[in-house]
């Protein structure tokens, strides 16, 4: 399953949020970007803007993964937010 997030650029970006937060029912999620920051995790008690390195694919683990392992590996709360100058877009492959 493929889900693509369009995110246009926003004038004021902290008065809109493109994704809410929340965790992936899938086992693994590879995220194909094109280089505008936006993806954020939650870690230690508070939001982390996730880098973006160029031609890389991002992956975290999903709830079937925390499942299966019986919670030794956690699935990631994470959110998507839009960009102030740049449009975003993501391509998410469960």
């Amino acid at each position: 399953q493929m889900k693509i997030n369009y995110y246009p650029k926003c004038p004021q970006p902290e008065l809109a949020l493109g994704v809410e937060a929340h965790t992936d029912v899938s086992a693994l999620t590879f995220i194909l970007h094109n280089v505008v920051p936006g993806l954020q995790l939650f870690y230690e008690g508070k939001w982390v803007t996730a880098k973006c390195v160029p031609n890389s694919i991002i992956m975290h683990i999903g709830d079937t993964v925390e499942i299966l392992s019986n919670g030794k590996c956690k699935s990631i709360l994470h959110r998507g937010l839009v960009n102030k100058e740049k449009v975003r877009i993501s391509w998410a492959v469960f």
